[in-house]
């Protein structure tokens, strides 16, 4: 268990499978396992706006904000759609 400076014990920081993630948005794909959801299942979300993602070509994105506000059980969006 950590201690603080005051020498007091402090709860263990939750931690995120997005610690140390330096990308700003990450494949479709590897969200949906992120998120532990069928691929298939993220592609709806992402076409009915429940997904925030962003086209790169023909590829979908999802920001990795998004995936930390899923984390936190935050709602996923705010009626955004596929970009």
């Amino acid at each position: 268990m950590a201690t603080s400076l005051t020498g007091q014990p402090t709860a263990p920081s939750a931690v995120s499978v997005l610690d140390g993630e330096r990308r700003v948005q990450v494949p479709l794909d590897e969200a949906a396992s992120l998120l532990g959801i069928s691929k298939w299942l993220a592609y709806r979300l992402a076409h009915a706006g429940e997904l925030p993602t962003n086209r790169v070509g023909r590829n979908l994105y999802v920001p990795t904000a998004v995936l930390r506000r899923a984390e936190r059980g935050l709602p996923l969006a705010e009626g955004g759609a596929v970009a």
